[in-house]
């Protein structure tokens, strides 16, 4: 009789959405930190393919991009730069100048992030860097090169360069959709990386920039 007065295991409720929810809901929307890390993976290789764009390989600079705000829609990105680096286009040498211009209005038309400042550091006795390994590349550095690869006909899609990558590609309609919404000044419309969701509404907390401009040009 004792027994009837023991409190019994609540048994699992059952699930409001069914047994997947990820599945049966569809991709679930990104949390601020991996937005924020979606974001600074923007910046890393909007710098990398469009100063490939520029004729310029890996193996001429490195780089770091440093989040200015609290949701990292705004970054300041330190370049190193070996003794060879020249940027071209269309046949032309560009200016440091010329090249902050380009960066910074590739990485906002392409992704909505703002590069707000570009500093250079020279390496007159480096020749070639070796480009370390980061979090989502391949465990091999990239191995310098002799001379400038042509430039690509098209860009990789986002966040899918390497096979340990952690996001899978987004469409090349979805990224196309994503920018029309930028140069419209709209919002724009979410992206699909795999069974994740990232919307972002190009709002960084500070109205006002932390960085006083770039190293060669002002903003």
């Amino acid at each position: 009789m004792f027994g009837l007065f023991k409190q019994k295991t609540p048994s699992s409720p059952a699930a409001p959405f069914g047994e997947n929810p990820l599945t049966d809901l569809g991709p679930r929307r990104m949390n601020l930190e991996e937005r924020k890390q979606v974001r600074r993976e923007m910046v890393y290789q909007s710098v990398r393919e469009n100063l490939l764009l520029l004729e310029i390989i890996s193996s001429m600079y490195k780089f770091k991009a440093v989040g200015l705000d609290e949701r990292q829609h705004r970054f300041m990105v330190v370049v190193d730069v070996a003794s060879g680096f020249i940027a071209r286009r269309g046949g032309a040498v560009m200016r440091l100048n010329e090249v902050e211009k380009f960066l910074i209005e590739r990485t906002f038309a392409q992704y909505g992030v703002r590069i707000d400042a570009i500093y250079w550091r020279f390496h007159p006795e480096v020749r070639n860097f070796v480009r370390g390994s980061r979090t989502g590349d391949s465990g091999k550095p990239v191995a310098p090169k002799a001379a400038p690869a042509p430039a690509p006909a098209a860009q990789p899609p986002l966040l899918a360069r390497k096979p340990g990558s952690r996001h899978e590609a987004v469409s090349p309609e979805e990224m196309q959709a994503f920018e029309r919404a930028i140069a419209r000044g709209a919002k724009p419309p979410p992206l699909h990386l795999g069974d994740l969701e990232y919307q972002s509404d190009l709002a960084p907390l500070e109205p006002q920039p932390m960085a006083g401009g770039t190293q060669y040009g002002a903003l």
